[in-house]
């Protein structure tokens, strides 16, 4: 009789602490994700800013910026092994709010273009003054 007293404390006290064990362990394994993902979001936000400056030292305006501040973003979470965490959307997003963020410290107007405004100008009138068809082939 105490024998069998023994074995079912013994078996309580086990899963007891199994069951304790798990929900700790589960605990443990729920916060470690939610703290490495927002390590990656950090992370992204901060490619994210970099991009926006480079796109705005590199290019036009508006769209054009946009769409190569996220393949510049896609490309560098890529490098990382992060790529597969974040949707198109998410990484747009990320490029929209790095904008903001980087417009509102004036870190945008601090940007100097690669190719001063006369020289842009210049070469703009070189493309826009070229015929755009070729000459027609001549017979040999």
């Amino acid at each position: 009789m105490l024998n069998e007293l023994l074995k079912v404390v013994n078996t309580a006290v086990a899963l007891f602490v199994a069951v304790g064990g798990g929900f700790g362990t589960a605990k443990l394994l729920k916060l470690k994700a939610s703290t490495e993902k927002n390590d990656n979001i950090k992370k992204a936000l901060e490619f994210a800013s970099q991009a926006v400056l480079s796109a705005q030292a590199f290019l036009g305006n508006g769209v054009v910026q946009q769409q190569a501040a996220a393949s510049e973003l896609k490309a560098r979470l890529d490098e990382n092994h992060l790529g597969d965490n974040f949707t198109e959307a998410q990484i747009l997003s990320y490029i929209k709010t790095a904008y903001a963020r980087e417009k509102a410290n004036g870190a945008l107007n601090a940007v100097k273009p690669l190719v001063s405004d006369e020289e842009l100008a210049k070469s703009e009138a070189v493309v826009n003054n070229t015929p755009e068809t070729a000459q027609a082939p001549t017979a040999e």
